[in-house]
């Protein structure tokens, strides 16, 4: 089971997503097309931007990763593809929780 829950600090509102084990090759597909998307300098949005981060990061996560090394290759993601990201400039803060089968939570917090 995957669960990502994140919000930004402009509404302060959170969002989530959860997969199944199950649905895991749909959510790969899913990053497949934002990525393509990313790869054609087309504009995503927030969720879309935040499951082609976590995507990236739960096979991390699962090798078990060092969180320091997450977080950084977390916010690497955001400013190497916020040109993509069509509402980039109203947000300052991004919390994105991630929990992936049985490993602690995963959370990254950072500024933009």
């Amino acid at each position: 089971m995957i669960h990502i829950k994140y919000f930004t600090f402009k509404n302060k509102e959170s969002n989530e997503i959860q997969i199944s084990n199950q649905k895991e090759n749909n959510f790969k597909t899913i990053y497949q097309i934002i990525n393509q998307k990313i790869i054609e300098n087309k504009s995503i949005s927030l969720e879309q931007l935040i499951i082609f981060c976590s995507f990236k990061n739960i096979k991390k996560i699962r090798d078990k990763t060092n969180y320091q090394k997450i977080e950084k290759e977390t916010i690497k993601q955001f400013q190497t593809n916020k040109n993509s990201w069509k509402s980039f400039k109203n947000i300052k803060i991004i919390t994105i929780e991630i929990m992936v089968d049985k490993f602690p939570k995963n959370i990254i917090k950072f500024s933009i």
